[in-house]
């Protein structure tokens, strides 16, 4: 890590020591507490099977068989205890009582319907999280190590995490734990990134989980963190209440001598925007530059966030005003090396000036990827308009602009504007009208988007306030048919559900 970064967030860090206090702090972990609230099956008691199930599932085998280390040892001990119902017969007929026994359960339905979602391909992760649910414990005793790891893997693939595929990844880290099977360093990382970044609002119970795991993962099961730990940390002491505690983490990777990687600069460029400090930005992305770091467009989607939250909003609109006019849109015709070069080198011009006039370094040497705005560029500016100044007539041409660069919308952007809508919808003269309403709600409804919890809840909140209680429930109706055809998750439906006869209430 450069020094120079250091000395700028050393002096507003050292007036806290938080962070030690929670990592160092003995506590049962708060993550395995609302693991256990969970709705699913726990594995509290390994008593309850023979004597072979225990041994198989709770130790680890030597390549000839045998058991291992302590823990197979004791495990042994364990093992040679007969049961009273049992003594009269000889080893021999113990061992195959005990093969017929594990011979039995793998005929179980349940079984079979476990490994038939497993096997195929197109089981979505919470069918199958609950055909593993219906195994007979201990679970993992059916699965090898390759397979356990296979199925975190199945379970994480997700477009956004939430909090129940959260607990679901957090159940089978708890089984692998009880099961001393080892977990790598990727698994435990993405763990706590789920812990991180499930919850839009993040609370000092999440934080506190977050840093348990860190500080189980280094512990007790002897995994040091890497770079990619201390970044999803960044990440989740960004989004808490704690505004040192980022700057505590960035020590902590300078005391291990674990260099910043473009995702650690990226975050603190967010940090800074978060704490409305438009210099700490700008020294970050400088800082981002001397790395000799490739600059592309999720950079300067930070850049542009960041640049909003620290209150310079039309700095970040010149950004983005920049990108869409640069000749590299996707409506250009392709060009040879030559041809490419040039415009390489002017789209390094432009961008290097259009930077430097809000305050940039114009010498700084840029290396670019080939730039053109993505739809998390126009979300961010929709999202902007439709709670801060609703400009309605700015988000339309952000809307044509989007469809120029040959970019689909998305849920995220209908979301936005549904959140215009009950923002300010209720205001005399407002653009927001019902009539307006009514058709993106059409194109919400016709057009394919993926249906999600937060969008579902801004549409009926904008229903209710446009046009009452009455037709926000027609259009609850019209929204639950069409998220259930979708696949949506129950628990999610039954929230929605509940909150619709006090949303007006809310708002």
């Amino acid at each position: 890590m450069r020094p120079h970064i250091l000395s700028r967030t050393e002096v507003i860090g050292r007036q806290t020591s938080s962070l030690w206090k929670i990592y160092s702090r003995p506590r049962a972990s708060p993550v395995w507490t609302r693991v256990l609230s969970a709705p699913c099956p726990r594995l509290t008691n390994l008593r309850v099977l023979d004597d072979i199930l225990c041994r198989r599932f709770t130790s680890v085998q030597n390549g000839d068989g045998k058991y291992g280390g302590r823990e197979g040892q004791a495990i042994s001990k364990a093992a040679s205890v007969v049961p009273p119902a049992l003594e009269h017969k000889s080893a021999k007929d113990l061992k195959r009582t005990n093969e017929e026994s594990l011979t039995g359960l793998q005929n179980d339905s349940r079984l079979v319907t476990f490994w038939g979602s497993f096997n195929c391909k197109s089981t979505k992760p919470n069918q199958l999280f609950k055909s593993y649910l219906q195994l007979p414990v201990p679970r993992l005793q059916y699965l090898s190590q390759e397979q356990v790891y296979g199925l975190l893997s199945r379970i994480s693939i997700i477009k956004k995490g939430d909090e129940n595929t959260m607990l679901q990844y957090l159940t089978i880290i708890d089984d692998m734990k009880t099961g001393r099977v080892p977990i790598p360093r990727y698994h435990w990382n993405t763990a706590i990134s789920f812990v991180a970044k499930c919850y839009r609002h993040l609370t000092d119970h999440d934080l506190q989980s977050g840093l348990f795991l860190w500080k189980e993962m280094e512990r007790s099961a002897g995994v040091l963190a890497d770079a990619t730990t201390f970044n999803i940390l960044f990440h989740l002491a960004t989004n808490s209440n704690m505004a040192h505690l980022p700057l505590m983490i960035l020590k902590e990777m300078k005391r291990r001598n674990i260099p910043m990687d473009r995702f650690s600069y990226v975050n603190l460029i967010i940090y800074y925007g978060k704490q409305g400090d438009g210099r700490g930005i700008r020294h970050a992305y400088r800082e981002f530059i001397r790395t000799g770091e490739v600059v592309d467009i999720v950079v300067l989607n930070a850049v542009m966030t960041a640049l909003i939250d620290a209150g310079e909003p039309q700095a970040a609109e010149d950004v983005l005003m920049h990108l869409i006019q640069l000749p590299t849109k996707l409506k250009s015709e392709p060009s040879s090396e030559d041809q490419s070069a040039r415009k390489l080198h002017k789209d390094i011009r432009n961008l290097r000036w259009i930077l430097a006039q809000q305050g940039f370094d114009p010498r700084m040497d840029l290396r670019l990827a080939p730039l053109a705005p993505d739809l998390v560029s126009f979300a961010i500016f929709i999202d902007y308009h439709a709670r801060e100044t609703a400009d309605f007539g700015k988000i339309l041409s952000l809307l044509n602009d989007l469809s120029e660069c040959g970019i689909n919308p998305e849920a995220s952007i209908l979301q936005s504007l549904f959140k215009g809508f009950a923002l300010h919808g209720s205001v005399r003269y407002t653009p927001w009208t019902l009539q307006r309403l009514n058709a993106v709600f059409d194109a919400f409804m016709n057009r394919g988007y993926c249906i999600n919890q937060d969008a579902t809840l801004w549409c009926l909140r904008a229903h209710v306030i446009l046009a009452g209680k009455k037709r926000g429930r027609e259009v609850w109706e019209i929204l639950k048919m069409k998220w259930i055809e979708q696949g949506g998750n129950e628990s999610e439906i039954s929230e929605v559900e509940h909150r619709l006869p006090r949303m007006k209430k809310d708002l």
